[in-house]
């Protein structure tokens, strides 16, 4: 009577386990599933070998076993869903870091180029700014005008350069600004040098190098003839008159 007793429990105690186990593969199978939701081949494959599992104990494998089995499976899917996650987030952090610097080094040799494709007509001190459409007072005329170019101190004969290549629209002598050399440097610039000496080094259609010599300064310019020799310098963008130094 006694052994018929213990035999009925441990036969209840067994399906009691078998119970439990079925119910805690569920959960890891849940649980996987929430953490591989992306991936349904791979979420197969772990059901799949939770069913081996679970077949090859024909009824006698202990619930433990069945438990250790799905358990080693879940985490080791796991583990292999994790590191490719973080091997993939790696690469692309890698790949942003990289384009970065590139972007940024293209960008300083465009400054670099931009800053090259302009030099000084002369070295000297400016004596009268821009004048942005503003009007000013003259001090040859006394009358109060706009000024359109600036004005950079020099002495007679000291060369006067292109500040870029172009060709040379006009050789003129101006009645008011005197002897005057005009260059059309392309994407809508012109410059122009004013109060030059006559005897200019360039002529009409000729192109011209940066930095390359025009002529020298004079003091030919009437309507500036009471102020200190100099260079009188204009940049025209797009027909319209800007401030010289915004090209330097």
């Amino acid at each position: 009577m006694k052994r018929r007793s213990v035999s009925i429990l441990s036969g209840k105690g067994f399906y009691v386990a078998l119970a439990l186990s079925v119910s805690m593969v569920g959960a890891a199978c849940y649980f996987a599933y929430t953490q591989t939701a992306d991936d349904p081949e791979d979420m197969s494959d772990l059901i799949n070998g939770a069913a081996e599992v679970s077949e090859s104990s024909d009824g006698e494998m202990e619930a433990a076993n069945i438990v250790t089995g799905v358990t080693k499976a879940v985490q080791a899917h796991t583990t292999a869903y994790a590191t490719t996650a973080a091997a993939t987030q790696t690469s692309a952090l890698q790949t942003e870091e990289c384009a970065a610097p590139q972007k940024a080094e293209a960008s300083n040799e465009e400054k670099d180029e931009a800053k090259s494709e302009y030099a000084m007509p002369i070295d000297g001190e400016v004596l009268n700014e821009f004048s942005g459409g503003e009007l000013v007072r003259s001090e040859t005329t006394g009358a109060w005008q706009t000024h359109n170019g600036v004005d950079i101190k020099a002495s007679a004969g000291e060369s006067v350069k292109a500040v870029a290549d172009g060709t040379v629209s006009s050789v003129e002598n101006d009645p008011l600004w005197g002897a005057s050399v005009t260059i059309d440097h392309g994407n809508g610039i012109v410059s122009k040098y004013c109060s030059l000496d006559p005897a200019v080094s360039v002529q009409a259609g000729q192109k011209v190098s940066c930095s390359e010599e025009i002529g020298t300064v004079g003091d030919t310019a009437d309507i500036e003839s009471s102020m200190q020799t100099h260079l009188h310098f204009e940049v025209i963008k797009n027909g319209s008159y800007i401030d010289p130094k915004e090209l330097f």
